[in-house]
């Protein structure tokens, strides 16, 4: 069983940065252990120590807070959050919500791999041919950074072939710190045949104008001024025969 941690829900999570991921051996619980802290023992498949604000356990970070807010190009911060394992059951896909990127492990190994939801490749970045979100952001505040996936919780398809990934808008209704993006809907990550990597190859574009709620604060942010109020936060996959 893997499992990962990111910045926190609350406040506090304004100038945190994570991104670690654990593994427990589920054949490890014995009877009479069940419910005891420390059985098993996880073991870390990945720490980013440069990012991490957080210390504790074996967890390392170099500094006590990150303030470098959550602006795409910008920000420093990381934030590990939805995850979901390969149809081959080699590789684990993990977002960074902040960062737009996939970290993939492969979890006999461990070895670390990756790509990112921003370009057309999913392997240049910001600096390459924009993917999919550019052409599906919001564009009614000119402040709001473009192509700025801010991936959530998502889950694959049963045939393997790809991701569906949740996407926030502008104006994040939860973890305004580290949740704004600017193509609120759900991404469709292509897998490539080995399904260690992936690109961001469209978006189901989602939008909600008739919502006027007031805009919460986006700590690191943009203070949204536009009407877009979408922002979706899971989304799974059903299979009909």
């Amino acid at each position: 069983m893997f499992l990962n941690s990111g910045v926190s829900a609350s406040g506090a999570g304004a100038d945190q940065s994570m991104f670690a991921v654990w593994v427990f051996d589920d054949n490890a619980f014995k009877s009479g252990t069940a419910g005891k802290e420390g059985f098993p023992l996880p073991d870390l498949v990945f720490q980013d120590e440069q990012t991490n604000t957080l210390t504790g356990g074996n967890l390392v970070g170099p500094g006590p807070s990150d303030s470098t807010g959550q602006l795409p190009g910008i920000t420093t911060r990381r934030d590990s959050h939805g995850m979901d394992v390969t149809e081959n059951g080699q590789y684990l896909h993990v977002v960074d919500r902040i960062q737009n990127k996939m970290e993939v492990f492969d979890v006999n190994t461990y070895q670390r791999f990756g790509y990112d939801l921003t370009s057309k490749s999913g392997h240049s970045g910001r600096n390459g041919q924009p993917g999919a979100c550019m052409a599906k952001s919001v564009t009614d505040d000119s402040k709001l950074p473009l192509n700025d996936p801010a991936p959530d919780l998502f889950e694959r398809t049963p045939d393997g072939k790809y991701m569906m990934i949740a996407l926030r808008g502008p104006a994040p209704v939860s973890v305004g710190h580290s949740a704004q993006g600017s193509c609120p809907g759900v991404g469709i990550v292509e897998l490539l045949p080995n399904q260690k990597f992936g690109k961001l190859v469209d978006v189901l574009r989602t939008t909600n104008t008739v919502d006027d709620a007031p805009l919460g604060t986006i700590p690191g942010g943009v203070a949204y001024s536009g009407a877009e109020r979408s922002d979706v936060h899971g989304a799974i996959v059903v299979s009909r025969p």
